[in-house]
C-alpha cells in the first residue's frame, strides 16, 4: 500500500470513495459539499493507493485561520476520513493520520481540528476540547425571546444577495470565528457541509434596524424537499448583536415550520447564553465538536500571544516521557500530559474560576460544526 500526498487530479476519485461511505441518493456528493477538500488545486489531503493505483482509504486535511480576538491561529481541519472495505484493519488509518500530523507540522499549523472522535483519533492524543452549552428552543422559550426589550424595531427577513458585504461585515466582527472571505461565505452557505450530514439545508435570516443596516444574521439546518434525518432542526452559525441573534433563533421555529431547534453556544457566547438562559431554556453542557490535536504547543503559545496581550508566556518544553514541562513556584517543575494540556488551554471550568496551571486564561475556539465544517 503506497501512502503519500493527493494530486489534483485524484480528488474526484477520493470525492467518489467518500460518497460511497457516507452519502445516499437523497444527499448532494461530499465533492460538492466539501470543496476545501475535493475541489481542484492545491491538495492538503493524504490518500492510500493499491499496487494498482486504486484509492484505498482517505483523510481530508484542509488549511484554515481561526481568529481569536487580535491572535490568528493557524489549523488544519481534518474530516471525511474514509476506508474501503477491502482495506480495513490494516492500520492505514494510524498510518494517514501520522502523515497529516507530519503534513500540518511542516506548514506551521499549531492545531488540528478533527471531526471524528473514534479510537482512532483518541488513542493518538487527539482530545475532546472547549466547552459549549446546547439549548432546546421551543415555542413557549421563542415566544419569551421575542418578547425581550432590545429587540423593537427589527424587522426580520430572508437572505437576499445584497446582504451578502453586510452579513460579511458582521461575520469580521466576530472576536472568536473562522476567517471567511466575502467570497467564501455564500460558497459555504452553498455547500451545507454539516447539515448536509443529516439531508437538512440551510436557510438564512437577517434583523435589520429602522435605518436598513443589519443588526444580526442567523444560518440555520432545517428539513428541504428531502426526507430529513434523525437530527433536529439546528442553528449553525449567527453574527451581530446577540439581542437581534436570539429574536432570529425564535422567528426561525415560526418562519421554517419547526416545532423545536438546537441552539449550541461556545463558552466565550456569554451575552447571548445570558439571554437563552433567562428565557428559561433547557440545557445540557458538552465540548466543541470532534477532537482537536496539538500540533506544536509552543507555537500555539506563540500564535496565541496576542490574545492574551501583555501576560508572560509560559516557557513549555516536551520531555522525554512526553509530558509537557512547566515552570512552578519556587523552582519546582510542573507536569501536564497532552491531554491535561489540552484541557488548561481550552477549557475554562464550569464556572471558568477554576484553578489554572497556566498563567493565561482558556482560549475560546468557534464551533466547529458550523459554516466551516470539515
Amino acid at each position: 500500500m503506497n501512502l503519500r500526498l493527493m494530486q489534483p487530479h485524484e480528488l474526484a476519485e477520493a470525492a467518489r470513495l467518500a460518497d460511497s461511505i457516507f452519502r445516499d441518493g437523497e444527499q448532494s456528493s461530499m465533492g460538492e459539499a466539501f470543496p476545501d477538500l475535493f475541489s481542484p488545486g492545491i491538495s492538503h489531503s493524504y490518500g492510500a493507493f493499491t499496487d494498482e493505483g486504486k484509492l484505498a482509504a482517505f483523510m481530508g486535511l484542509a488549511p484554515a485561520v481561526v481568529r481569536v480576538g487580535p491572535a490568528r491561529l493557524r489549523i488544519f481541519s481534518m474530516g471525511a476520513v474514509c476506508t474501503h472495505e477491502e482495506a480495513r484493519g490494516q492500520g492505514i488509518g494510524s498510518r494517514l493520520l501520522d502523515l497529516c500530523k507530519a503534513h500540518a507540522d511542516a506548514a506551521g499549523a499549531a492545531l488540528i481540528l478533527i471531526s471524528g472522535d473514534r479510537s482512532l483519533y483518541t488513542r493518538a492524543h487527539c482530545y475532546p476540547y472547549g466547552r459549549t452549552e446546547r439549548f432546546a428552543l421551543d415555542a413557549s422559550a421563542a415566544d419569551r425571546l421575542k418578547r425581550r426589550p432590545g429587540t423593537e424595531g427589527l424587522r426580520v427577513s430572508g437572505l437576499e444577495p445584497a446582504d451578502l458585504p453586510a452579513v460579511h461585515r458582521l461575520a469580521e466582527e466576530r472576536s472568536v470565528a473562522y476567517e471567511q472571505s466575502v467570497t467564501d461565505l455564500p460558497q459555504l452557505l452553498a455547500a451545507e457541509a454539516y447539515a448536509g450530514c443529516f439531508k437538512l439545508v440551510h436557510r438564512t435570516l437577517t434583523a435589520r434596524r429602522g435605518d436598513g443596516s443589519l443588526a444580526a444574521y442567523a444560518v440555520f439546518a432545517v428539513p428541504g424537499t428531502a426526507a430529513a434525518g434523525p437530527k433536529a432542526p439546528f442553528a449553525v452559525e449567527w453574527g451581530g448583536e446577540p439581542e437581534a441573534v436570539a429574536l432570529l433563533l425564535a422567528e426561525a421555529l415560526e418562519r421554517f415550520g419547526l416545532p423545536s431547534l438546537s441552539v449550541t453556544a461556545a463558552w466565550h457566547e456569554r451575552a447571548l447564553l445570558a439571554l437563552l438562559r433567562e428565557a428559561g431554556l433547557p440545557s445540557e453542557s458538552g465540548t466543541n465538536g470532534g477532537t482537536l490535536y496539538l500540533v506544536n504547543a509552543q507555537r500555539l503559545l506563540e500564535q496565541a500571544g496576542p490574545f492574551w496581550g501583555e501576560t508572560p508566556l509560559p516557557p513549555l518544553r516536551l520531555g522525554a516521557d512526553g509530558q509537557y514541562v512547566l515552570p512552578g513556584e519556587g523552582g519546582a517543575e510542573l507536569k501536564l500530559s497532552p491531554g491535561e494540556l489540552v484541557r488548561e488551554l481550552f477549557d475554562p471550568g464550569a464556572d471558568g474560576t477554576q484553578a489554572r496551571s497556566l498563567p493565561v486564561p482558556a482560549l475560546p475556539l468557534p464551533h466547529a460544526n458550523g459554516l466551516n465544517y470539515i
